[in-house]
């Protein structure tokens, strides 16, 4: 009966994957979309640090930890994000609601490991534009780019192990720019529909070493190449009557046959090293650079955006009071938290615009016992952009729940 629900909840959650606006930012304008995905609940409590690795749980960012897996392991998460956004126009307010993850980790003895699953992992979501006595003007945009994977990893020593992630893209992008001017009888609406797809890959390293007072020494380095995407996009134009109430009634469409543009994925470099005790508490900081990759093309291109490396920088652990605790359950919870700050490499009006997030979570254990299965909850309170050269700041509060579920699996049994 679990496997069946398992196996509903993964075909519900690959369906609704595919169909959510997972963020409402417009700095998503930029680029190929804001890059959303932070790992798994577990890793988002800690600021998404994803150096540690243990054997009940699956690391979503690092193929490497799957050599240590030694339970089943099945997990799925969701997030809501609310954004206060400042400017000096005025204040405004959004939010949004997505699946994050769903993936399934399998032992393969006790030196290696793979698993498969679905994530969504880059998203567009904007809405900006202006009406005053002259000109109405309005750009919006909605999409995501979804990654499914198959990861496997695999021990070359007791301490270290290796391990490769193929990576098949895919997604859908819409994005129209709409204007009207006061005494012009049709205003014009360019919509661009954008079907993306390609194949990447992610490689991973990671360490684990006993020391002699007792505590573990964990290190990790992912690294994503570079990789060809492909956009096939069709063109439409349309001819529009602004109503009073600021909708746009269409007169008539014309539509451009369909082209090739060839895009890529940007490299990604992560280095991080931790520090801790088996089962009790961990301490990790993790440095990630980030290449610029393609800047998708809009229909409407300010001229004064550039492009520029990005750069990560995350602190982030958690602590157990006591994993096996037979008296009290409030001691087998995992506390976590982390700060980071992130420079996203986007440069607007001579602006860097920079991320800082800080956040905190649960790890709530489910069943009985020695049960490894939990229930995890995370919080997060961030800050994105600046209100300086009229630019836009927000505040955004984000909730995070996830679900790990992990078990032996493809046992002989000994009874019928």
């Amino acid at each position: 009966m679990t496997r069946s629900i398992l196996i509903v909840t993964f075909l519900l959650a690959t369906v609704l994957s595919t169909a959510q606006s997972r963020t409402s930012s417009p700095y998503s304008f930029f680029g190929l979309g804001q890059e959303t995905f932070r790992g798994t609940i577990e890793n988002r409590s800690m600021a998404g640090v994803r150096t540690y690795a243990d054997s009940v749980h699956i690391n979503l960012n690092n193929p490497a930890a799957y050599a240590g897996l030694r339970l089943t392991s099945f997990t799925v998460g969701g997030v809501h994000t609310e954004t206060f956004a400042s400017s000096n126009a005025g204040d405004d307010e959004y939010d949004a609601t997505s699946i994050e993850y769903v993936s399934l980790g399998i032992p393969l003895g006790r030196k290696a490991g793979f698993g498969f699953g679905l994530i969504p992992f880059q998203s567009v979501g904007y809405t900006i534009g202006e009406v005053n006595d002259v000109r109405y003007t309005r750009f919006t945009g909605e999409g995501s780019l979804n990654r499914a994977y198959f990861a496997a990893g695999a021990k070359l020593t007791p301490e270290l192990s290796i391990g490769g992630e193929f990576r098949y893209n895919f997604g859908q992008q819409v994005n129209r720019s709409s204007i009207a001017l006061d005494g012009v009888e049709f205003g014009t609406r360019i919509e661009n529909e954008s079907d993306i797809g390609g194949v990447s890959f992610n490689f991973g390293l990671h360490y684990d070493k006993r020391l002699k007072n007792g505590n573990n020494l964990q290190g990790a380095v992912t690294f994503q190449p570079q990789s060809d995407i492909t956009a096939r996009n069709t063109r439409r134009l349309s001819r529009f009557v602004l109503q009073a109430d600021l909708a746009e009634a269409i007169v008539d469409t014309d539509e451009s046959d369909e082209q090739k543009q060839d895009l890529n994925l940007s490299s990604d470099l992560t280095i991080g090293i931790g520090y801790g005790k088996s089962r009790q508490w961990n301490l990790a900081g993790e440095y990630s650079r980030r290449g610029t990759g393609s800047q998708v093309t809009r229909s409407f291109a300010p001229d004064n955006v550039n492009y520029n490396d990005a750069a990560s920088y995350r602190l982030g652990g958690f602590y157990i009071p006591k994993f096996n605790s037979l008296t009290s359950y409030w001691d087998r919870v995992v506390y976590r938290g982390g700060l980071r700050y992130e420079q996203t490499g986007i440069e607007l009006s001579g602006q860097d615009i920079s991320e800082f997030g800080i956040s905190f979570g649960l790890g709530l254990p489910i069943g009985r016992g020695a049960s490894f299965s939990s229930a995890n909850i995370g919080l997060e309170y961030g800050q994105r952009g600046t209100q300086d050269a009229g630019l836009i700041k927000e505040d955004f509060f984000s909730i995070s729940i996830g679900i790990s579920l992990s078990d032996k699996w493809f046992q002989k049994r000994r009874y019928n």
